[in-house]
């Protein structure tokens, strides 16, 4: 510290009278602070709630996150600095505070940074658990990024930020941005992120992202906005992680705003994570009975359905399930079953392919069946009467060349994507959407899309004035609030969204599922695999740490299986999942399957008994559910069990299914049994009652093909078949 800064530290602390100053904070909610306090001493500033608090040293800006009540130290930056902006090519970082100013809820900082101009840096406690931090850089139209660097001790994990197990090459920027794992999964990825380097840009298929992570040290962190950005954690630097996000055209996005939570448990974070960005949406009970749906409904000759004829293969769905015993649940109909170009350039059913609808409709409500539509914000149509001349002409379509929107699923047809950022626009959308489901009585949306092919350059300026980088990573969430506004307006909380693409925010209207995860290589032309179910098990925890805390995945890949026992081993895996549905390309389903026997006796049992088995774990399942409107969920990783047991921390194979339940799937082909590490406490088997398991201990399980393990917490209440 120099003299000068240090005379002013010294001023500071005799400013303030006796050296501490408690603030009002006003009427707030119980989950609040109801006072924060300022102390100052020679050379540091701690601002205070009664459960955490933060150190700044003034001589060089160095920030300490402190668990109060435990007297533990959560995270600090590096001696060096933390905080920093660039500018004309060149890193910044913050120097020595030159002034104090106390806030109602913080305090407020001058400070001198490396390029001799003077930065502020706001904290304020949010609530009592939630610090915010904003930097205010010097000349702030001219920088071009911000970042953050955090200390990082040995052995501390990182959880959350993508459902992606890791960043790969594209197969072909440009053309297709698609990363190489996705169709060729390797077996790589847990929970614990260390040793990465994470993009915050939003790529199909495997689509959820949230700039947020949490440690395992007691603490979570997320970067506002939606800019592009990366997280490299403690890959450069074993000791260090670091995050750096572009700047925005917009005042918000010309500063760095950083969350830091402070929390005694990974619930308690998603707690103060979700009450920020916004409380994840729960859909009715209906929504965790399983879902049946095909990738595409062929065109062809009707059967018949209670004397009506309509598209065969919903007929045969239907017919078979009763045959065999499957209950109803939710109906999803994927594109393309609309009019027009790609299936959807009119909000009217293609009658060539779907032939009486309105009666097909009624057959499956009478069998007690809810229905969904697949959607996405693509105006489709040449032609007057559809929805993407119409949107052309009303301006509503996104930046892009002036061409026709024929949806043709190129990159050069980008125009046909709907410019979510105009009110117009989004009112638009969701009145056509919004028309169509009641009129038909649809209840549900499976939302697609929304990551690709969306204008996402600089030059491209969207009509809120927003660039293509600042709104590439936003519009999942534009997406599926114009989606999830025309459902309510329909239904009123009758519905549920079911999203491919998620931000920070998203799940305020959005359950998700995981993209097209395989169940074959090279899109399904490509040998069958295992390894995408593997992917799927740490995805949905995965997304658990995000603030997603409800989730599936198509049930046997969206490409298709190409070993029977990938399909029963997913089918068990779904059944304890957030959302059940089975579907893609090709049948999957176990009366006409791609594999030997095509009608397969043992695959009918296996798909008979996991989906009734979901009817019956329905309570449990929407009892779970309902705590996730805090965060909380359905599926909890491990370390959520007991944070203190190192055995627990990337145990990625197993997992809490609710409050009661511990499952460990089988997700290798030939594999008849497995390990289970057990957590505190005392489990039985779900299975047979009699088998008893003891906390701290593993013990090797028996897991014939037709069985999941699992495992009841002593004591719970849990439906059985």
């Amino acid at each position: 510290m120099t003299g000068q800064h240090s005379r002013f530290a010294r001023r500071a602390a005799v400013a303030m009278a006796s050296g501490v100053v408690v603030l009002a904070a006003g009427p707030r909610a119980a989950s609040e602070p109801a006072a924060v306090t300022v102390e100052t001493r020679p050379g540091r500033v701690r601002i205070a709630t009664d459960l955490a608090a933060a150190d700044v040293r003034l001589g060089r800006v160095r920030i300490t996150l402190h668990d109060v009540a435990r007297r533990k130290v959560l995270t600090r930056e590096p001696r060096d600095g933390g905080l920093f902006y660039e500018r004309g090519g060149r890193r910044y970082g913050l120097g020595a505070v030159t002034g104090v100013t106390a806030l109602s809820d913080g305090v407020r900082l001058d400070v001198a940074a490396e390029e001799g101009l003077s930065a502020a840096l706001t904290l304020r406690f949010l609530t009592r658990r939630t610090l915010e931090l904003t930097l205010e850089p010097p000349l702030p139209e001219t920088v071009a990024a911000f970042g953050g660097r955090l200390r990082s001790p040995h052995g501390e994990r990182v959880y959350g930020l993508t459902e992606r197990l890791r960043d790969s090459p594209l197969l072909a920027p440009g053309v297709i941005d698609i990363p190489v794992d996705d169709v060729r999964p390797p077996e790589v990825g847990s929970l614990d992120r260390r040793g990465e380097i994470v993009e915050m840009r939003v790529r199909p298929t495997f689509s959820l992202y949230a700039p947020f992570y949490q440690s395992s040290r007691g603490y979570g962190l997320a970067v506002a906005g939606t800019a592009f950005g990366a997280f490299d954690l403690a890959r450069s630097d074993p000791r260090v992680l670091r995050f750096r996000f572009e700047s925005g055209t917009t005042p918000a996005g010309r500063r760095l705003v950083v969350h830091l939570f402070a929390g005694p448990d990974y619930v308690a974070i998603l707690d103060e994570y979700t009450r920020l960005t916004g409380r994840p949406i729960v859909p009715p009970d209906w929504a965790f009975l399983h879902w049946r749906w095909r990738d595409e409904l062929a065109v062809g000759p009707p059967a018949r359905l209670d004397g009506v004829p309509v598209n065969a293969q919903v007929a045969e769905d239907v017919q078979m399930y009763e045959t065999f015993g499957i209950p109803a649940g939710v109906y999803l109909f994927d594109r393309p079953v609309l009019q027009g170009n790609f299936g959807f350039a009119r909000w009217e059913w293609d009658e060539t392919r779907m032939p009486n609808p309105t009666a097909m409709l009624a057959s499956l409500a009478r069998r007690g069946y809810r229905t969904a539509i697949w959607s996405s914000t693509w105006t489709c149509g040449e032609e007057p009467g559809e929805n993407g001349y119409e949107a052309r002409a009303l301006g509503h379509l996104a930046p892009g060349p002036d061409g026709p929107p024929r949806c043709a699923n190129l990159p050069g047809d980008a125009n046909f994507i709907l410019d979510a950022t105009r009110p117009e626009a989004a009112l638009f959308w969701r009145d056509r959407i919004a028309g169509f489901l009641a009129r038909y009585g649809i209840q549900g949306i499976k939302l697609d899309r929304g990551e690709e092919h969306i204008p996402s350059d600089a030059t491209d300026i969207w009509a809120d004035g927003r660039t293509g980088r600042e709104v590439h990573n936003d519009y999942p969430t534009l997406q599926a609030r114009i989606h999830h506004d025309a459902l309510r307006d329909a239904h009123g909380d009758d519905f549920v969204l079911l999203s491919r693409p998620g931000y920070a925010g998203t799940q305020r209207y959005a359950v998700f599922w995981g993209g097209d995860i395989t169940g074959s290589e090279d899109f399904g032309t490509g040998p069958g695999t295992d390894l995408g179910l593997r992917s799927a098990i740490i995805s949905q925890q995965r997304a658990a740490f995000m603030g997603a805390p409800i989730w599936g995945s198509d049930t046997g890949g969206y490409y298709s299986f190409k070993d029977r026992e990938v399909f029963a081993r997913w089918i068990e895996f779904s059944a304890f999942s957030g959302i059940m549905e089975i579907g893609g390309t090709g049948s999957h389903a176990p009366w006409d399957m791609p594999t030997e026997p095509r009608f397969d006796a043992e695959m009918i049992e296996i798909y008979r008994r996991y989906t009734q088995l979901r009817e019956t774990l329905l309570p449990y399942i929407a009892a779970a559910a309902r705590e996730a409107r805090r965060g909380v969920p359905i599926v909890r990783p491990m370390p959520f069990a007991d944070r203190t047991d190192r055995k627990l921390a990337d145990r990625w194979d197993q997992y809490l299914f609710g409050p009661d339940l511990l499952v460990a799937p089988v997700w290798r082909v030939g594999q008849r049994s497995r390990t289970v590490y057990f957590p505190r406490g005392t489990w039985r088997s779900y299975w047979d009652p009699g088998v008893v398991y003891r906390g701290g201990r593993t013990a090797r399980v028996a897991a014939p093909l037709d069985t999941i393990p699992v495992f009841v917490r002593e004591g719970a209440v849990v439906p059985r078949p």
